[in-house]
C-alpha cells in the first residue's frame, strides 16, 4: 500500500514537471507572438524586449535570432545586429536572408568588402535573390566598382524587372562612368514603374545637364522640387542649370533657396559666388566663395574660383596663392596653371610663368593658348629654338590654318632658319591668298637670302592688300580671341 501510494506520488510530481515545462513553451511563444505584432507597429524597443525574453525562455531558433537582429538594425545597434545575424547563420548556414541582412549592416559600417562577401554567399544560396545582387551592386558603387556594380544591378533587373530602385541606381552608375545618355533611358524606366520617384527624378535632372539639354534638367529638377519642396541639393542643381542657360538671376535665386534649406554645403556658396561674379557683384562673389572655403577648407574648386576672381581684380599675389591652394588640392588643370602664369608674367616672374605653362602642356599637349602663351615667353627671352618648337605643335594641330603656318614662320625666321620660313609663309598663302601678313613675311626672308626680285614681289603684293583692306574696312590678318572659363 504504501509502495502505492509512492508511486503515485512519483506521477504527480513526473506530470507536475511536464506541466512546468509545457507553460514555460507556451510564455516563449507567446513573447514571440508579442514581439512579431511591436515589430510590425514599429514599435522596437518592445519588440527586442520579448524577443529577448523569449531567447531566455528557450527559443533559441535560427529564425528568431534573425528577427531579433532585424530589430536592432531598426534601432541602430549595429553591433548587436551582426552578433544575431551571426548566430542565425551559425545555427542555419542556408539562411540567406541572414547573409544578405548582416552584408546589408556591414554596407552601413562602410564595410564594403564583407559586406560583398556576405551578399555573395546570399546569392550562392539563391541565385534569383534579386534584393542581394541590388545590395552588393550598391556595394561594388561605393568601392568605385562602377562595371561590377552596372553588372550586379542588371542582374537584378533581369530577376525583377519592376523594381525602380535598380533602374535608378545603375543610371546612376552609368552617369558616373560618362554614359549619360544610357543612364537618362534607366531614369526614364524608374520614373515609369514609380511616377513620384523624387531621386530618379533628380538624377535624371543631372544626367540631362550633362547632356547638354539644361531645359530639360530644369523640368526634372523642378518635378523633384514639386515632390518634395524641402529637396536642397535639386534647388542647387537648378540653379547649375539655370546658369548653363546665361539665366543668372534665376540660378541666384535658386543657390539662395538651396542655402536656406542646407547652410552648411559648401558648393551651393562656391557656385552662387560664381553666379554673382558673373552678374558683376564682386564684393558679395568673395563673400560666398570665402564662405564655402570656410565650410570646406578642401574644396579646390571655391579656391580655383576665388583666385580667378582676384586675378579679374589684378589681385595676382592673393590669386597665385589661391591658384596654388586649389591645385594642390584638386589636381592638375592645364587652364589654371595659363592663368597663374598669366599673374606671375604680371609680377615679372618670367620663369614662374614659363614653368606653368609647361606643367599645362604637360597635361594637354595640344592646349593651342597654352602652346602660344609658352612660345611668346621663349621669344621674349630670346629662346627663338624654343619659340619654334612650340609654334610646330600647333602648325601640326591645325594645318589648315594660315595663322599657324604664319607664327611658325615668323618664329623661324627670326632664329635665322629662313628656307623654312619661306616654306611656312607659302603654305599660309597656298591656304589664304589674301593673306597679307604672309607675304610680308616670305619678303622678308627673301630678302635675307637675297632673293630681292622675289622679295619685292611679295611686298608689292603685301602693300596692294592692305590698300583694298584699308578701302573696304577688311582686315584679312584673323586673330583667334580668348577663352574664359570657370570651375563650377
Amino acid at each position: 500500500m504504501r509502495w502505492a501510494i509512492c508511486i503515485m506520488g512519483a506521477l504527480v510530481l513526473i506530470a507536475g514537471v511536464f506541466a512546468d515545462c509545457h507553460a514555460a513553451w507556451d510564455s516563449a511563444e507567446q513573447h514571440l507572438q508579442r514581439a512579431e505584432q511591436a515589430r510590425r507597429k514599429g514599435d522596437y524597443a518592445k519588440a527586442l524586449d520579448q524577443y529577448t525574453k523569449a531567447i531566455r525562455m528557450g527559443a533559441t531558433d535560427a529564425e528568431t535570432f534573425y528577427q531579433r537582429g532585424l530589430v536592432y538594425e531598426r534601432l541602430d545597434n549595429s553591433k548587436a545586429a551582426v552578433d544575431d545575424y551571426s548566430r542565425a547563420i551559425n545555427l542555419n548556414p542556408k539562411m540567406e536572408s541572414a547573409w544578405n541582412n548582416r552584408g546589408s549592416v556591414f554596407y552601413k559600417q562602410a564595410d564594403y568588402p564583407q559586406a560583398i562577401k556576405d551578399f555573395g554567399r546570399a546569392i550562392e544560396l539563391n541565385p534569383r535573390y534579386a534584393l542581394a545582387y541590388y545590395n552588393r551592386g550598391n556595394a561594388h558603387y561605393q568601392k568605385g566598382e562602377l562595371e561590377r556594380a552596372i553588372a550586379d544591378f542588371s542582374r537584378a533587373i533581369e530577376i525583377d524587372p519592376r523594381d525602380p530602385d535598380s533602374y535608378n541606381n545603375r543610371g546612376w552608375a552609368l552617369l558616373k562612368k560618362d554614359r549619360a545618355a544610357e543612364s537618362i533611358k534607366d531614369f526614364d524606366r524608374a520614373i515609369q514603374l514609380n511616377p513620384r520617384y523624387t531621386l530618379a527624378y533628380y538624377n535624371r535632372g543631372a544626367a540631362r545637364l550633362v547632356e547638354g539639354d539644361p531645359d530639360g534638367s530644369i523640368e526634372d529638377l523642378s518635378a523633384a522640387i514639386h515632390l518634395n519642396p524641402g529637396y536642397a541639393l535639386a534647388y542647387y542643381k537648378r540653379g547649375n542649370a539655370y546658369f548653363e542657360k546665361n539665366d543668372v538671376e534665376e540660378a541666384i535665386r535658386d543657390y539662395s533657396r538651396a542655402v536656406r534649406l542646407k547652410p552648411d554645403y559648401a558648393d551651393i556658396y562656391n557656385n552662387r559666388g560664381w553666379a554673382f561674379f558673373k552678374k558683376g557683384n564682386v564684393t558679395q562673389a568673395l563673400r560666398d566663395i570665402s564662405k564655402a572655403l570656410t565650410l570646406n577648407p578642401k574644396l579646390a574648386r571655391a579656391y580655383l574660383n576665388r583666385g580667378w576672381i582676384y586675378k579679374s581684380k589684378d589681385d595676382c599675389p592673393r590669386a597665385i596663392e589661391d591658384f596654388t591652394r586649389g591645385l594642390e588640392l584638386g589636381g592638375p588643370v592645364p587652364e589654371i596653371y595659363r592663368q597663374r602664369a598669366e599673374c606671375y608674367l604680371a609680377l615679372n616672374e618670367q620663369a614662374k610663368a614659363a614653368k606653368d605653362l609647361e606643367l599645362a602642356l604637360q597635361r594637354d599637349p595640344t592646349d593651342l593658348q597654352g602652346l602660344r602663351f609658352l612660345a611668346s615667353l621663349k621669344e621674349k627671352d630670346g629662346d627663338f629654338h624654343g619659340a619654334v618648337e612650340q609654334l610646330k605643335k600647333i602648325a601640326e594641330q591645325r594645318p589648315k590654318d594660315p595663322q599657324a603656318h604664319v607664327d611658325l614662320g615668323v618664329a623661324l625666321g627670326k632664329e635665322g632658319r629662313f628656307t623654312e620660313a619661306i616654306h611656312e609663309f607659302t603654305q599660309a598663302i597656298e591656304l589664304n591668298p589674301r593673306y597679307r601678313r604672309a607675304f610680308f613675311g616670305r619678303g622678308i626672308a627673301h630678302d635675307f637670302l637675297g632673293y630681292h626680285e622675289k622679295a619685292q614681289s611679295d611686298f608689292a603684293i603685301a602693300q596692294t592688300l592692305e590698300q583694298e583692306s584699308s578701302r573696304n574696312g577688311n582686315f584679312s590678318d584673323a586673330r583667334l580671341g580668348g577663352v574664359e572659363s570657370g570651375s563650377q
